[in-house]
């Protein structure tokens, strides 16, 4: 019975390791997103409401042959009624 539990806390230990090694943590001890890198990426601000968002999550338009991005449809919409 001893024998069984311990090869079980093996185990249990090799997984953590594994598990470890495969999914990378932040510096806080908590689990990373997988489609985010640790290093972070641009932000970009909205023209029409001046919140900032990174760049993956934003809406882009041409608009007089510039890029901008914006945090919703509906800020690009009242960006180019007014503008």
């Amino acid at each position: 019975m001893i024998k069984l539990l311990i090869l079980v806390l093996l185990g249990f230990v090799g997984y953590s390791i594994i598990q470890g090694l495969i999914r990378p943590k932040d510096s806080r001890g908590r689990k990373m997103p997988r489609s985010r890198s640790q290093e972070g990426e641009q932000m970009v601000e909205d023209p029409q409401c001046g919140t900032f968002l990174p760049l993956s999550d934003a809406i882009s338009a041409n608009i007089n042959g510039r890029q901008q991005y914006f945090c919703s449809r509906k800020c690009l919409k009242e960006y180019k009624k007014n503008h």
